[in-house]
C-alpha cells in the first residue's frame, strides 16, 4: 500500500472506527449522499426547466437564484434534470422539432447559393459558394464585395464549371431584381428564401462551416493575397468534389463525383424502350 493511502486510511479509521476496514462492493450505492439536492429544490428546478425549455443549465441556475434566492451550480442543475427525467435522457422529448432532412434526386435541379466572410468583416474578402442539393457538388469563387454584379459574375462562372445543367438556384432575398432577371435570361429559375430563415439554405450554410474549418482557417492566413487564396481554394474544391466522402443525407459515404455518376446511371436505367425493338437496335440507339 502506498504511504499516502495508508495515511488516509489511518485518518478515516480514527474518525469512523473499524467500519472503514470492511471492504464495500463497487458500483452504485444503495444510500443517498448527505449533500443531495432536497426534494423541494429539485421540484423548483424541474418547474423552471419545464416553463423555460429554451434555457440551459446555466440559465436555469441564474433564474433559480434570481427568483428563489437558491444558488446551485449548473452541474447540479444538469444532474437533477437528468435524474428527474426532465431532460438529457431517452425519455426526454425535445421542445423544438428536428429539421426535416431531404435530398433531391437529380443533379442540377436546385443549387443553394450564398456568400460567406471566412475572416470576418475585418477583411474585404467574400467567398461566393453554390452547392448542388442532390450531389453536394460545390463551386466557389472569391470577391472583394458581396454585390449584385459579383453575384451575376459568379453565376456566369458557375454555369461554365458545373458538370450538369442548372435548373434552379435558391438564394436569400438580398440579391435583387437585376440578379433574378439575369438568371431568367439564361434559363435558370431563382427561388428566394423567406426573411430570417437560414435553415432554408441549410446545405450551403453547413458547407460554410466546413470550408472555414477545413480550408480557410487551416491553410490560409489573414494577410494572404486573394489570388493566392483563390488558387488554394480551387485545389481544395477539386479534392472536396472528387476525393472527400460525405455523410450527409442521401450521400452514403460517396463523393459528389460518385453521386453524380450513380444518379446519371440510374436515370439511364429508367428509360423505357419500345417492346418490339431488338437488343442490337437498342444498342445502336444508345
Amino acid at each position: 500500500m502506498h504511504p499516502n493511502a495508508l495515511s488516509r486510511l489511518k485518518a478515516r479509521y480514527g474518525q469512523y472506527g473499524e467500519a472503514v476496514l470492511i471492504p464495500k462492493k463497487t458500483g452504485p450505492k444503495n444510500y443517498q449522499p448527505p449533500n443531495r439536492t432536497s426534494e423541494h429544490e429539485a421540484f423548483l428546478i424541474s418547474k423552471l426547466a419545464t416553463e423555460k425549455p429554451d434555457l440551459g443549465p446555466q440559465g436555469i441556475a441564474d433564474l433559480l437564484l434570481d427568483t428563489y434566492g437558491i444558488k446551485k451550480d449548473q452541474t447540479t442543475i444538469w444532474r437533477v434534470l437528468k435524474r428527474e427525467k426532465i431532460r438529457y435522457g431517452k425519455e426526454y422529448q425535445r421542445w423544438k422539432e428536428d429539421p426535416r432532412l431531404y435530398c433531391l434526386e437529380k443533379p442540377g435541379l436546385e443549387l443553394q447559393l450564398d456568400g460567406s466572410y471566412p475572416f470576418g468583416r475585418g477583411r474585404k474578402l467574400v467567398c461566393f459558394d453554390a452547392i448542388d442539393d442532390c450531389s453536394r457538388w460545390v463551386y466557389g469563387k472569391l470577391y472583394d464585395r458581396e454585390t449584385i454584379e459579383n453575384g451575376i459574375d459568379f453565376v456566369k462562372h458557375l454555369i461554365r464549371n458545373a458538370p450538369f445543367r442548372i435548373e434552379r438556384i435558391r438564394v436569400d432575398n438580398r440579391y435583387g431584381k437585376k440578379f433574378v432577371e439575369f438568371c431568367q435570361s439564361v434559363g435558370i429559375e431563382v427561388i428566394t428564401n423567406e426573411p430570417y430563415c437560414p435553415q432554408q439554405n441549410g446545405k450551403i450554410e453547413r458547407f460554410h462551416k466546413t470550408v472555414k474549418r477545413e480550408f480557410f482557417w487551416k491553410y490560409c492566413g489573414f494577410y494572404d493575397s486573394s489570388e493566392f487564396i483563390q488558387f488554394k481554394l480551387s485545389q481544395w474544391l477539386s479534392y472536396y468534389n472528387t476525393k472527400r466522402r460525405h455523410s450527409g443525407y442521401g450521400m452514403n459515404r460517396m463523393t459528389p463525383q460518385q453521386k453524380i455518376a450513380i444518379t446519371l446511371f440510374e436515370s439511364l436505367n429508367n428509360i423505357n424502350y419500345p417492346q418490339k425493338v431488338t437488343l442490337t437496335l437498342q444498342q445502336y440507339t444508345l
